[in-house]
This record gives structure tokens, sequence and C-alpha cells, in this order.
């Protein structure tokens, strides 16, 4: 499931992301939902909405049943349905996976938001400007995580451009320790690798698998690391976020 940005369309991100050519090469469907500027005239997915945060209701609820169509007409395997969206569409991703971890085994964020640190448009642009902390945002999911199917399994891959002057990078690292509290690693435990593109944090469970994952990628803006020139929004000269993320979700490093 991948989650264009603002102001993009399905066929922009998939020429941005180059997601057809990683489904090709893995055997992966790739679903591209589109916003409707009836919806929102910047085509943004309206993740700041109190509705569109829960799985039963608005914009989650509609790309639910998108996926449940999708498997219903299609051979997809059900252990192995990812998201993964940009700046809205991030955002968005990562409330799906919140949401419905026993729909989706991963998720990969890039430009996202905090969870749950928004309302209105008012607070939206506040979030998105860093003015947010991890103890201002509630998990309501986080709470009864018992009782939620798939959170053992569940798995996350937050990026960020440390030159990001939209969406503030200190969400990433809120999104992370947000993601930590869920998947019940030890931020205590994070790894740190400093690449020359790229510092990667690693979180890893009791067993040595890596659940959670930070990248920050200097130089970048908002912008999808090592993307196409043939989609807006991308930053060719970064590491390739759409390789690292397929191969992420599917153990194939």
């Amino acid at each position: 499931m991948a989650l264009h940005g603002c102001t993009q369309t399905a066929a922009d991100f998939a020429a941005g992301t180059r997601f057809d050519e990683m489904g090709e090469r893995f055997g992966a469907y790739v679903l591209y939902p589109q916003q409707s500027v009836r919806e929102n005239p910047n085509r943004c997915w309206n993740w700041f909405l109190p509705e569109n945060q829960s799985r039963d209701r608005g914009e989650p609820a509609t790309i639910l049943a998108l996926v449940e169509e999708t498997c219903r007409t299609h051979p997809i395997d059900r252990e192995r349905i990812f998201v993964a969206g940009l700046s809205a569409g991030g955002v968005m991703a990562g409330i799906l996976a919140e949401q419905a971890p026993d729909v989706f085994a991963a998720v990969g964020i890039m430009a996202g938001v905090a969870l749950h640190a928004s309302h209105d448009v008012h607070s939206a642009f506040a979030a998105m400007h860093g003015d947010v902390i991890e103890g201002d945002v509630e998990l309501p999911i986080a709470r009864d995580a018992a009782e939620q199917r798939g959170y053992e399994r569940l798995r996350a891959t937050i990026w960020t451009g440390i030159e990001d002057r939209r969406v503030a990078p200190s969400n990433s690292s809120v999104l992370a320790r947000q993601f930590a509290r869920l998947l019940h690693v030890d931020s205590a435990d994070a790894e740190v690798f400093e690449r020359s593109d790229a510092e990667v944090v690693l979180w890893r469970d009791a067993e040595g698998n890596v659940r959670l994952e930070q990248w920050r990628i200097p130089l970048m803006g908002h912008a999808w690391s090592g993307g196409s020139f043939r989609g807006s929004h991308t930053f060719p000269s970064g590491p390739d976020a759409s390789e690292e993320m397929f191969a992420f979700f599917l153990n194939a490093r």
C-alpha cells in the first residue's frame, strides 16, 4: 500500500518512488490509492482530523476496505501486507500501522508527523513545525496493546531529511519512541550506525530481530530519499528508500 503526499497523484508517487520496479523485482503487488480534490484541494490525506485517526472511520476505514478488496481479487499473502507513504501519506501510513497491526506486518514512514499529534488544521501545522513532544501525544492503542493482535510482529522504518523545513525532523524521533512503546523494544538498547549518506538507528527485540529503525538523511529536505526525478518531492542523491524499505519489509537484506 503506497500513499502519496500532498499535491501528488498516485502516478506521480509511483514515478518518484519507483515502487513498481521494486514490485517487479520482489514479486509484490503495489496499490496506490489517490486522494480526491473534493476531500482535500491539495490531495492531502486528512490525517489531522480525529475521524481519520481510527481504523473504523474515515480515510483509514476506506483504505482498509481497499486492502480487503485487493486480497479477495488477487493472490495476496495476508501475512505480508505492508504500507508506506510520504508526508501526509507517511502520517496516514503510521496511523494505519498503529490502528491495524493485524493487517499490516510493517510500515515505512517518510517525513511523517507524530501519531495523534493533531485534531485540526492549526494543530497539524504546529505538529509539522515540531511543536510536539512524546508526553503530549496520546497513544490510545498502546494502553490496550495486549488485546491487539499484530504488535508482536509489526515492524517500522522511519525516515527524515535533516534539512526538512516542512515537517520538522524531530517528528521522526517522537515517532520512533512511539513505535518503540508499541513494539515493546527498549529504546536504551538502540544501535547507531554512521554511513556516508545517513545516520541509521536500529532497535532489536529479545531475539535479535530488527523491529524498528530510524534513518536521518543529511542535506535532504521534504522529499523521498533516493527517488527519481520523474516524480515530485524526491531526493535522488540520498539512499534508495524504496529498495531499503522493500528489503526491510521482506527481511531480504
